[in-house]
């Protein structure tokens, strides 16, 4: 009988390896740094040619390897660092696997040369999809370097799922810069061919952190060394006036180890709640403890890991980032409580169906008599700004689109769930909708929802949702055709200091970006020169709408088209980063301008980004609820 088990192949096996450990060339370069470091490097020099797709070479001067540890380096599971399980609750190292080696190996053509103090000879291995082509000796310096071709030649799908070569240099920028936080005393280098893009300098804590996040953010950030019972808490933080918009550049460490733990992110956060700050701060922080307080071996790229008491840890962040932030000026005047041990997990969600507020009195309008109390206002009608000029869009024919009723069950007071297919009744638009609309007064709600009426109910557009799908198709046009946006000098260009990786990722969208309206230039270092904005955006919103949008492009992963770059990713972070916000109060042209622009889109009743743009309350269903029928 024919057996259906069987044992997978070494080549099968480090393959899926690989695919747990390397995502990436940035885990690439993630496993050979901490494998020099944890060789006793001091100087790591990193190279890479085309985003580490056809290239990295990371040479260091660790120990090096004799010929028979090197015979051993790229076999599975096996590590110089553990002896005995005993040894798991007491790692200090950052590599212990033994997987890592073996994983690139496997599917790339790997070339290994070292040598060791007491020989006069190095010795090199070649590689290729892990099996072994040959052996040599060579003159070369004490230490070790690799050399990895062809990241994933033997997996091509794999491969497709990379971004453009510069998102890819952009996250090995952030690796070796998040590491090199954690080691002020070691020297980094990291080029691209010729171009450097980064160089640290052994030197002070502070001075690192200006080589890494700007001289200007490192002047500013708060120090902080806190103490509570085994587990001390140390680092640098910026005060809340200095809140971004998203989490990238908050570096948490165990040791020296980088690693992301929503409980350490809960504390951070939480300390900076009373001062009102909407955003996230930039921290960098280091947490100690005994190796038996926390388990590292519970994610196979050591991202991850477990605290034996969470709330000790919630509590020891939290009060160190609280007293560095009471130490400044303008701290809060509302009182601190101590914070009791709680369980970090989120609290739950509110109730669906909340009950229903005390009936608004109408006052004299119905009865003559006055109000017994005066409401708080659920909408008005508001003048005119200036937050949304019209932007025309082009559309050979307007489409057509159903609006669903919201009212989808008969039962009333029933709870209902919409349909992601929101449209199912026909309703007409045409070239002249203006001229259908024009009597009709417009009220903007919770200054959140635009509310108009047409001839069969009442529509409500989430004016937020419609922005950004008038944006994003506007930039769309603007990347395929060269229809580009207007833009506005600004008279006095502000200058914005950047990290490595975005000032990578702006460096090769400078192009797509000035159609976008955004026009920057190099001014030194790490920091840019905004000169021109998008004639839609506010001046002071400028700097978060370029960070926001260099945000989407960080953690867009589609490839590049043909046209030269990831379209949908430029044009979703364009229009997330630079739509009107929700709490933004509209004048009535503006509304009616909204609703003209949006049903011009290809899909005016969802945003890119899936969320309901546009809903209808249709008339015959209010009627029948207030049983006028």
């Amino acid at each position: 009988m024919r057996t259906i088990i069987q044992a997978l192949s070494d080549t099968v096996i480090n393959q899926i390896a690989a695919g747990e450990v390397i995502e990436r060339p940035a885990s690439v370069v993630k496993e050979l740094v901490e494998n020099a470091l944890d060789a006793g490097a001091t100087d790591i020099r990193i190279g890479i040619e085309g985003g580490g797709k056809s290239l990295i070479k990371i040479g260091d001067n660790g120990c090096g390897m004799g010929p028979e540890d090197l015979e051993m380096c790229p076999l599975r599971h096996t590590t110089s660092k553990l002896r005995s399980t005993d040894d798991l609750i007491r790692i200090g190292t950052n590599g212990f696997r033994g997987e890592a080696v073996a994983s690139i190996a496997s599917i790339s053509k790997l070339r290994i040369d070292s040598r060791v103090e007491d020989s006069e000879v190095g010795n090199s291995l070649l590689l290729e999809g892990g099996k072994l082509l040959a052996r040599e000796t060579m003159a070369r310096p004490v230490g070790t370097l690799f050399s990895v071709e062809e990241l994933f030649f033997n997996t091509p799908v794999r491969r497709t799922f990379l971004g453009s070569e510069a998102l890819e240099t952009a996250k090995i920028s952030d690796t070796v810069s998040r590491i090199a936080l954690a080691h002020p005393d070691k020297r980094f280098e990291l080029k691209q061919g010729a171009r450097e893009l980064f160089t640290g300098i052994p030197g002070t804590m502070r001075a690192r952190l200006a080589e890494v996040l700007g001289a200007g953010m490192a002047r500013q950030m708060l120090e902080f060394d806190h103490q509570e019972d085994s587990i001390r808490v140390r680092g640098f933080a910026t005060g809340p006036e200095e809140m971004r918009g998203r989490r990238n550049l908050q570096f948490f460490y165990l040791g020296t180890r980088p690693i992301f733990n929503s409980v350490i992110a809960k504390a951070v956060q939480r300390a900076y709640e009373p001062y009102g700050k909407s955003g996230y701060p930039v921290v960098v922080l280091f947490v100690d403890m005994e190796g038996a307080e926390f388990d590292v071996n519970v994610h196979p790229a050591k991202r991850e890991v477990r605290f034996s008491n969470e709330n000790a840890v919630f509590l020891a962040v939290h009060h160190a980032i609280r007293n560095a932030l009471m130490q400044q000026d303008g701290a809060p005047v509302i009182s601190l409580a101590e914070y009791a041990p709680v369980n970090p997990v989120e609290p739950p969600p509110p109730p669906l169906v909340q009950p229903l507020p005390e009936p608004l009195s109408m006052g004299n309008e119905i009865s003559g008599a006055p109000a017994a109390q005066t409401p708080v206002p659920r909408y008005s009608f508001i003048a005119q700004s200036q937050s949304l000029p019209p932007i025309k869009i082009a559309s050979p024919e307007p489409p057509k689109w159903e609006a669903q009723d919201i009212f989808s069950q008969p039962e009333y007071g029933k709870i209902v769930q919409l349909s992601p297919k929101l449209f199912h009744k026909p309703l007409e638009i045409k070239p002249d909708l203006r001229e259908q609309v024009s009597g009709v007064r417009f009220f903007q709600w919770s200054k959140t929802y635009v509310v108009c009426e047409d001839s069969k109910g009442l529509l409500l557009i989430d004016q937020n949702a419609a922005s950004q799908r008038i944006l994003y198709e506007r930039a769309l046009l603007a990347l395929d055709e060269g229809k580009g946006f207007d833009s506005q000098e600004l008279l006095f260009p502000e200058i914005l200091e950047m990290t490595r990786p975005d000032s990578i990722l702006l460096q090769e969208h400078l192009g797509k970006m000035a159609r976008l309206g955004f026009h920057l230039e190099p001014f030194g270092g790490g920091s840019w020169q905004l000169r021109g904005i998008p004639v839609h955006l506010g001046v002071g919103r400028a700097e978060s709408a370029l960070r926001e949008f260099l945000r989407q492009l960080h953690e867009g992963v589609l490839p590049g088209d043909e046209k030269g770059g990831p379209r949908e990713v430029l044009a979703k972070g364009f229009a997330l980063g630079s739509s009107l916000q929700s709490g933004v109060t509209l004048g009535n042209e503006e509304m009616s301008a909204l609703l003209d622009q949006l049903v011009l889109t290809s899909d005016p009743y969802m945003s890119p980004f899936g969320r309901p743009a546009l809903l209808r309350l249709p008339l015959e269903e209010i009627h029948r609820r207030f049983k006028n029928l």
